[in-house]
């Protein structure tokens, strides 16, 4: 089965590093080689957590930003913060990736850390954070379901 899924509670230790779910290490890409093998890319996700990218995926995302118009103040404004946060990043033997310090606080990350799939992403949590977020959209789930596969084409935030 392709793609990331699941949350997974861990810890970072002093030095800001962090053990990546074996179930998550254990993904494969089309080739038969796991995705989180090698360099990753670790940036500032959406409403305040870090986004980690493979190669491939960051490839995609890429070349999603490349396509807008640049002369857009919206597009300059998120360009800059999306890439000067972003950082090359590989895990080790372990599977422990060492995240950035201005990344740290950029997430408010502490010692307790909730690691969620995204499908083709992964997302690195404060979990009392994400605890927040989902509170924001309680009671939605169904009502974001249905406007997502309605069909009609209408997309919210």
């Amino acid at each position: 089965m392709a793609g990331f899924y699941g949350q997974y509670q861990t810890t970072m230790d002093d030095k800001g590093r962090f053990s990546l779910p074996a179930k998550l290490r254990s993904v494969k890409g089309a080739d038969g080689k796991p995705l989180l093998e090698g360099d990753l890319i670790l940036t500032k996700g959406l409403e305040g957590c870090l986004s980690l990218y493979d190669e491939g995926e960051w490839s995609e995302v890429q070349s999603r930003l490349s396509s807008l118009n640049f002369t857009k103040k919206d597009f300059r404004f998120f360009s800059r913060r999306f890439y000067s946060s972003a950082a090359m990043v590989s895990p080790d033997r372990s599977g422990r990736i060492l995240v950035p310090h201005t990344l740290i606080a950029e997430a408010g990350l502490k010692k307790d850390l909730l690691v969620i799939g995204v499908n083709k992403w992964i997302e690195i949590w404060n979990p009392e954070r994400y605890e927040y977020y989902l509170q924001q959209y309680a009671g939605s789930y169904e009502e974001v379901a249905e406007r997502l596969f309605s069909g009609d084409g209408a997309e919210s935030e």
